[in-house]
């Protein structure tokens, strides 16, 4: 493969920038519920997400066998719209309910910067080379902006795109499309990092993009092969890799 040094790298979030804990929706309800100002029925974060999981597996949301087959993101804003009319829950006049995805998000699902992430970052930046982030994602854009520079202060992304706020999801082209004319480069200059092998590593490729496949907290996906593009289980092999390109 004849490497170049690249003009942008974009990334995904998801257990490549960002690792994250156990979820427990039941937790991150319970917080919002505080922030209500009716709640007739009673109802606890348990009995909500419970009703959620009923509904996402209606929907076939989440399911990891069939995730790469859907191409459309469902906003949570509209999600958790349906979710509080159905059990008379309010908030006070004015409340976004996106302004409630961030508490929900860190109370529900801890997470951490992925090892060596802020370095790379840092090490990037010194070298003129753009990064922005891709992701599948029902929380909007700037819920995520928020979440990454929570866990990694030093980022400096040029954009940060999730899929809630441009319909379409990872592997389809149309997203990979639109960050690119954000990047304003050729697909060939850009290097997209991922651990998903279908959303990340062939939806990049299908668009030019040289694909990273991030190895260090595999989920899924390993009993994937890569034919074609860059394996790496840390960061600093990445680091590593671009100080020995022209």
């Amino acid at each position: 493969m004849n490497l170049k040094k690249p003009a942008f790298i974009m990334f995904d979030y998801g257990q490549t920038l960002i690792k994250e804990g156990q979820y427990n929706g039941a937790d991150g309800f319970d917080l919002l519920l505080r922030f209500a100002s009716s709640n007739p029925l009673g109802v606890t974060g348990e009995i909500l997400q419970s009703e959620s999981e009923r509904l996402n597996a209606e929907l076939g949301r989440f399911n990891p066998a069939t995730r790469h087959l859907r191409l459309t993101e469902m906003p949570e804003e509209c999600f958790n719209r349906w979710l509080f009319t159905k059990y008379g829950i309010e908030f006070p006049s004015g409340t976004d309910l996106r302004s409630l995805e961030f508490p929900f998000w860190q109370k529900a699902n801890p997470c951490e910067a992925c090892e060596g992430i802020g370095d790379l970052l840092t090490f990037l930046k010194g070298e003129n080379i753009r990064t922005g982030v891709v992701s599948n994602l029902s929380f909007c854009g700037d819920t995520l902006r928020r979440r990454i520079y929570d866990a990694i202060p030093e980022a400096d992304f040029a954009f940060v795109i999730s899929s809630c706020d441009y319909l379409f999801r990872k592997p389809s082209r149309h997203i990979f499309e639109a960050a690119l004319a954000k990047a304003g480069v050729a697909a060939d200059q850009v290097w997209f990092c991922g651990d998903q092998f279908i959303p990340d590593i062939q939806g990049s490729s299908s668009v030019g993009m040289t694909p990273v496949w991030y190895k260090g907290n595999l989920r899924y996906d390993s009993e994937c092969e890569m034919t074609d593009g860059i394996e790496i289980y840390h960061w600093n092999e990445l680091t590593e890799l671009i100080m020995s390109l022209d």
